[in-house]
């Protein structure tokens, strides 16, 4: 008797109930049903299709690995969890080809006149700046020192409006860590002074409108200071009395991350200042936090010589990474949120993979402590800063 090319295999799926198919129908199953299933607005939908997807052989293979390299979010890392650990020798090409930071390597290296404790990006991904005695803004790609300098001093954090037009900078010429500047960013022009009245500011954030600037106090508060009023807004409390040295903000701007010397990192709703939630985990002081594009992910990096990961939405700690043998001084996500860069005092910029929690590369081209790093909005471009008063400029060799 001729088989029924009609029935479903074991790995289909029919819509329906126990009616059989019309005569001139056909069962939405296979590769093609599979493909069906993956246009869902349904999530859980789409992984369980990736996942049967593998049950048709080459052509399922070549549709796990297309999702991989052509989504994002949480469907690319559906794909990325079905791949890893397959000894196909196709599919580990295409996750190293998909993954340039495992062939990152040392573009520019550019000489300052001090130790580089800050450098911030520009949105438009065409310069950045770096701290130092004055602040100098270079270009992104050539690693040419740009003409226009902001004679400011004394600086440790940097952070740049989203429009790319101001700078703002934590530190001052005469009264010490008090003062932040605020500068234009295109013609070094200095518009503005926010005065914090007694405490030191310790690390600096800014909205994504660019309305509102955070920043972290020796004393444990946070100050929210409207730009354009120039008045503090917000007084956030609730960190133990030991300076807030880290600040994160979402890209929706409703969640500020802080990280204090109290050894915890606390989320609060930027709007209220209410707490969410707190992370204890760490043994020593938190240096640097990070928050994922999507918002859903927390990086912490601190004096225990450790990363953390969190997960925000079910308040769980993912990974903690272990290799930097001294202090954490800086941590970033990748923009496509598959990687985490960590740079710290013992010399190292280390590259991690943020699904997996392993460690990529090594970078070990800085000769002191590498205070900063900061990874280009188009997430192929690195730029490092370092006690060896070198900053160094990383990406893709063509």
């Amino acid at each position: 008797m001729p088989e029924n090319q009609k029935q479903p295999r074991e790995y289909d799926v029919v819509l329906g109930g126990q009616i059989l198919p019309p005569a001139d129908g056909i069962v939405l199953g296979g590769i093609e049903g599979v493909k069906s299933r993956l246009r869902s607005l349904d999530i859980e939908v789409k992984n369980a299709a990736l996942k049967e997807a593998l049950n048709y052989g080459q052509a399922g293979l070549d549709l796990v690995i297309h999702t991989w390299q052509s989504e994002s979010g949480k469907l690319k890392w559906a794909a990325y969890s079905l791949l890893c650990h397959r000894e196909e020798a196709r599919v580990k090409q295409s996750l190293q080809e998909y993954n340039p930071w495992l062939n990152i390597t040392c573009l520019h290296s550019l000489q300052q006149n001090k130790g580089i404790t800050s450098v911030a990006i520009n949105p438009n991904g065409r310069t950045f700046v770096s701290a130092g005695s004055p602040i100098n803004i270079w270009d992104l790609y050539s690693g040419q020192l740009q003409t226009i300098s902001i004679k400011d001093f004394n600086v440790q954090s940097l952070v740049i409006s989203p429009d790319g037009t101001t700078l703002i900078s934590r530190g001052g010429t005469y009264a010490g860590g008090r003062k932040i500047e605020v500068w234009n960013l295109y013609t070094g022009y200095h518009k503005k002074t926010l005065k914090e009245s007694t405490d030191s500011v310790f690390s600096l954030v800014i909205s994504p409108d660019g309305k509102t600037v955070a920043c972290g106090s020796e004393y444990s508060e946070i100050n929210v200071w409207d730009l354009q009023t120039e008045k503090i807004i917000r007084t956030i409390s609730g960190h133990s009395h030991y300076l807030v040295q880290a600040l994160a903000i979402s890209i929706d701007g409703r969640t500020l991350v802080s990280g204090s010397n109290d050894k915890n990192i606390k989320v609060w709703n930027f709007e209220t200042g209410k707490l969410i939630h707190t992370f204890k985990q760490h043994s020593n002081g938190v240096e640097s936090v990070a928050i994922s594009p999507d918002g859903q992910t927390i990086v912490s990096g601190s004096k225990d010589k450790t990363i953390k990961v969190w997960n925000l939405q079910t308040k769980q700690l993912q990974f903690t990474l272990e290799g930097h043998s001294d202090w954490v001084y800086c941590v970033d996500i990748s923009p496509d949120e598959s990687t985490i860069i960590s740079c710290g005092r013992d010399k190292t910029i280390r590259i991690w993979n943020l699904q997996t929690g392993e460690c990529l590369r090594i970078l070990k081209e800085h000769t002191d402590a590498v205070y900063c790093v900061a990874i280009s909005p188009d997430g192929k471009t690195l730029v490092s800063g370092s006690r060896d008063k070198t900053i160094k400029i990383w990406g893709i060799k063509s």
